[in-house]
This record gives structure tokens, sequence and C-alpha cells, in this order.
């Protein structure tokens, strides 16, 4: 490892690398109890690192909760692509490794320093003391995670500080990399410039038929008609049904007990906070603002009137309303809020609670507990929901008992008007086009790509209700002729011509250039229109252009006026000159240098730290010391999605 380090410090080639720590103090996810979550049974461990086994019960914890979390976000499809159970494993191995290497340096956590950080937690406090252990056991509890788990967690967490503090500690910000840091951020430049863009020229060319003709031969191979299809369809509408039911107050209640979770009412706090903002604040004035915090958070709990303190004092924009947040559930907040705020009870003020945003004194001024909603105050909206749910079931018997009839009888009018339906028909359409008056019909559309001619589809539910499908017309694929094709062919024949006329134009602007023109002579022979920039840095963009980082050199060398070297790029050609340059000023800099490279220490030690562990990782694989067992991950991935 001295090797890796001592590499790491005379080549900063950093490695970006996003180390998932599950082991974090809120740790919810990976402690849900096994049993709740529906699991399969699985005797094996799904890997082994230096010794140390990952469960199937971990990696399946962590799996399942990530995976309700983007549920309904990715379909299967895209789940298995991404493969997000290799994502998980990889990040439980990490953390592994990482706890194996802080032990193999012999580093430990004391019992103290598990408490200490415990008792820095604003959850487990109140009016700056601890809880006591059955509160602290109950909110834990509450949470599905044991005492010792989340102290195990503790205590990983303090390791991985102590080894990262360890590893990092010599990585420091040079003066040149604050001064790369200083430019890119604040030398600007401001550009006229002009871009050829072929499609922007398609106005410009002429299409003849013969232009048609010619383009269609050379490139006919890629214009095909797809097969098309026609069909009868039946529709047994849902809505025309549902004045047909009638719903007891039975098969209300047993809707209700049914879907008894969705109305419970969550737990809500009222709250008011006063904040003093501690974002791009050196140290030294965050504990100016801590102490002036403490000063106020004292003369709150001495009773002063808080909305009075909020006005005075806070920097958030709720000061006017005297802080006042209105009420929120949990999770809407930032946690470490969150948690302080449903801590308390009604008119308690919190102690000073950090957040991202900076340092916060909470009262809350209501409370109200969970509830779940009676029957009688729901009865009449569940009765619609009950209505459309026995109409869409009738339907879809109406359907089937359509589709039944159908085999037998091949008379669609007679079948239809029996069961007061409605006979309609499609045009004729390729698979993928969609049918108005059906909705969203993707198994209807799919199911007539795959019936044979006059044969009879199963009842396919669809937006407004339940349709069965008889194709009644097949027309196959086929190479397209130009008359077929001629709205396609034209349009890419023009394409091709407007981009012939761009490269033209493109190279024309380069012979003027060494001619010796201007940007303006030049623009006005190609017929481009010359624009301003805004006063751009490095790694800038322009809308109708792109990136501008192969022009960064000229633009921050070049005097003013005088053009830059032009560029044609997947068509499109950029010439510019540089209008204004807003160079750095090295007083300004010298003044930055070490607010800057504070900033810049920490995201290098964490890039050099996720260097380090990659290191470690490679070695512990190379050196058989990771064993992953494939077969486990790959059951639990597919019986858990």
């Amino acid at each position: 490892m001295l090797d890796f380090m001592r590499r790491q410090q005379k080549n900063l080639k950093w490695v970006w690398i996003i180390l998932i720590f599950i082991f974090s103090v809120t740790l919810v996810t990976l402690y849900i109890p096994f049993d709740q979550l529906g699991s399969v049974a699985i005797s094996s461990d799904v890997a082994d690192v230096a010794g140390e086994a990952i469960t199937a019960k971990e990696f399946q914890s962590a799996y399942r909760n990530y995976m309700n979390n983007v549920r309904g976000q990715l379909n299967p499809e895209m789940l298995r692509a991404f493969r997000f159970e290799r994502q998980i494993l990889d990040s439980l191995v990490t953390r592994s490794v990482t706890i194996a290497e802080a032990k193999r340096l012999g580093l430990n956590v004391s019992a103290t320093e598990i408490e200490q950080r415990i008792l820095q937690n604003p959850v487990f406090l109140e009016n700056g003391t601890f809880i006591g252990m059955p509160r602290y056991q109950a909110i834990l509890s509450q949470n599905n995670i044991t005492v010792d788990e989340f102290e195990a967690a503790v205590h990983d967490e303090l390791l991985v500080e102590k080894l990262r503090s360890f590893v990092a500690a010599g990585v420091t910000v040079s003066d040149q990399e604050v001064e790369k840091e200083y430019r890119r951020a604040n030398e600007k430049a401001k550009l006229d410039y002009f871009v050829i863009d072929p499609p922007k020229l398609e106005s410009q060319v002429a299409v003849t038929d013969q232009d048609q003709r010619d383009y269609y031969e050379k490139n006919k191979a890629k214009y095909n008609v797809p097969e098309k299809r026609q069909a009868k369809y039946i529709f047994v509408e849902s809505l025309k049904l549902r004045a047909q039911t009638r719903e007891t107050d039975d098969e209300l209640r047993q809707y209700y007990d049914q879907h008894r979770t969705e109305y419970e009412l969550p737990e809500r706090v009222t709250a008011q906070h006063i904040l003093f903002k501690t974002q791009d604040k050196k140290p030294e004035e965050v504990e100016g603002l801590r102490e002036k915090a403490r000063g106020v958070l004292d003369r709150a709990k001495k009773g002063e009137d808080f909305g009075a303190l909020a006005k005075q004092f806070s920097e958030d924009t709720s000061a006017d309303q005297g802080g006042n947040l209105g009420s929120f559930t949990r999770g809407q907040m930032v946690p470490e809020f969150d948690r302080a705020a449903f801590s308390l009870g009604t008119g308690a003020i919190s102690d000073l609670v950090q957040t991202q945003f900076g340092i916060h004194i909470i009262k809350v001024t209501e409370k109200t507990e969970a509830r779940m909603r009676p029957f009688e105050e729901l009865k009449e909206a569940i009765r619609p929901v009950v209505s459309t749910r026995k109409a869409e079931q009738a339907a879809s018997e109406i359907a089937q008992q359509i589709a039944v009839e159908l085999v037998g009888n091949k008379d669609l009018a007679a079948v239809a008007q029996k069961h007061a339906a409605e006979l309609k028909e499609t045009p004729l359409m390729q698979q993928g086009q969609p049918i108005p008056e059906l909705g969203a019909a993707a198994e209807f559309d799919r199911r007539i790509f795959t019936l044979a001619k006059d044969e009879v589809g199963t009842a396919l539910q669809v937006e407004r209700g339940y349709v069965v499908p008889v194709v009644s017309n097949i027309v196959a694929a086929h190479p397209a002729s130009l008359e077929e094709a001629q709205p396609m062919v034209a349009s890419d024949a023009r394409a091709e011509k407007a981009r012939e006329l761009a490269v033209q134009k493109g190279n024309q602007v380069q012979e003027l250039l060494k001619s010796g023109k201007d940007l303006a002579s030049i623009a006005k022979t190609v017929g481009g229109e010359i624009k301003t920039s805004e006063l751009l840095t490095r790694g800038a963009s322009l809308p109708d252009y792109g990136s501008l980082s192969d022009f960064e050199n000229e633009m921050f060398s070049l005097p003013i006026g005088k053009p830059g070297t032009p560029a044609s790029i997947a068509g499109k050609t950029f010439a510019f000159v540089v209008k204004e340059r807003q160079d750095i000023k090295p007083e300004e800099m010298k003044n930055s240098t070490e607010t800057l490279r504070s900033q810049l220490l920490q995201p290098k030690r964490d890039q050099y730290f996720g260097a380090y562990i990659q290191e470690v990782r490679k070695s512990m694989e190379a050196s058989g010391d990771i064993v992953i067992n494939e077969a486990v991950v790959a059951q639990i991935a597919q019986t858990s999605s």
C-alpha cells in the first residue's frame, strides 16, 4: 500500500469512485428484519471477504428495499439491464473490504467513542440530555433496528472515518492546483461567433424529382413498408355497465378492510424554526454562528417569543412568518431536521440541529399522531371505486363470453348486438400505430399482429373496457417503391444536399480565414449569422453548437479580435473571435487561495481514499480473499424483484 500511496502523490490521476457505505447511522434499509420481506429461505452466504461473510439475509434486505424504492420508475427490462443486484453487492463488498483494511492496519473503535457519537445525534437528545435507554430502544425498534445492530453500524462508521483519516492525511492541494481551479472558475471570455448547421440550410437547397430518384436508387435498401393489418373488434364499454351496478355495505366494507393501509393518516408535526446559514462560511465563521445560535436558544428556552426571535435572527425565507414551516410528515424534511422534529413533544424546543443548510433551532407547535380514517368517513368515497371495479368485472365476463361464442358463430355483428356491445374496425395500420378510440392499447396492438387472418382473439382490457379482436386483413411487409417511400426520400435527399452545402461553406470559411478576412466579412459571404455569447468560463457550451472544450486554449490566449481556428464537428462548423476577456486579478486570487484550497481538499482526499480502497480490493481479489457466490446472487435477484 505504501507503493500505491507514493504513486498517487507523484501521479495525480485520480479515480472517481462512489463508495456506497451501507453502514451509515441512518441505516433503516439494511436492518429491516429478514422475515418481514417475504423472502425465500437461502442458507448460503452471498460472499466472503477476508473471512467475513456477507449473508444472504444482509444482501436480500438491501436488494429488496432498494427495489421497492425504484419500483414504478423502472420496468423489469430496465431493472435487468442495469443489474442493480451487482451494484448493491459491489457496495456491500466495498464496505467489507474497507472494514477489513482498517482492521489489518490495527485501527479500532472503543465503546466510549461509540457512546460519544450516539450522544451527538439530536434524535437521542432532549434539552441536551440523553433521552434514556427505554426511549433509545423504542426509537430503534420503530425503525426495525436492534440496539446491537445500530451500535455495530456506528462502530463501522467510526472505523471507516479513522481509516479515511489515516490514509488521506497526507493529501494536500498545491498552489498550482489552486491556481488552476481559480482560473477555471474566474477567467472568462466573450465570443462573437457563427455556426453553419446543416438542418438550417435545408430551406436553401432545391430537390428535383431526379434528385429523389437518384437518392432512392442509391439507398433503396433502407426503405421498406412494414407489415400492415386491419382488425374488427367487439367493444364492451365498462362505463355503460357501471350504471347497472349496485354496491352493498358489505362490499364497501370488504374493500375498506382490504385497503386499510391506504387510509392511514401519517404522523404530522407543525413547527417553527430559526436558521443560521453556514453554507460557504469559513470554519471560524461557523463557530461564531454556533455561539450566536446558542445565545438565541437560551433566550427561547427561557420563554421569549419564538416567532419574534425567528423574525429577528432567522436567515430562512420563513422568518417573516415567525419561522413557521406549516405541517409536514416524516421524510419531507432533510433527515437531521426530520429526526429532531419528530422526537420533540408539543411545545418543546430542540437543541441546535446541524443540517446541510445550517444550524437550526426547532419548536414543535402541534403534533398529530398517525390514525386510521374510519369506514363511515370513507364509505361514499369508496362507493365509485367499488362500482367501477364491479363494472370492469362485468365487462370482462361479457367479453370472455363473446370470445367463446365467436368460435362457433362468425357473425360479429349478431354477437355484438346480442350482448349490447359495439362492433368497430381499425384502419389498415402498422404495428405501434396508435388507435385513438382505444387509448393506450399495447396488448391489443401486439395481439392483432400475432393472430392469423380471421382468428378470434381472447378478451383484452383497454382503457375504457374490454375488446375481442378478429384480424380481417393482412398486407405483408415488402420493399418500398419510390412512390410508397416518396415523403421519406424527399426529406432524406434534402438533408443530404444540406449536409453537402454545409461542407462547402465550412471549406469556404477555412479559405477565407487563410486569406486574412475578418469574421464579419466571412459570415456575410457564407450566410452566417453572427451572435455574441455571454462571458464564458472553461467547460462552457453554447446551445446552438455544444461544448467549446476544443477551443478553450485559443479562447484564453488569442488577442482580442483575432479569429480562432474554425472547426467542423458532426456536420456543424464553428467560427469565432474573442470579443472580450475577463482576466483574473492576482491579488483577488491570492486572497482566495486558502478558502479555495480548503474547498478542494476534501474532494481530493475522497478521490484518494476511493482509489486506495479500489487498490485494496483489487489486491484482495487477486489473492482470492474475495469470493462471490454468483448462484445465490442470481437466485435472490430473481426471487426478490
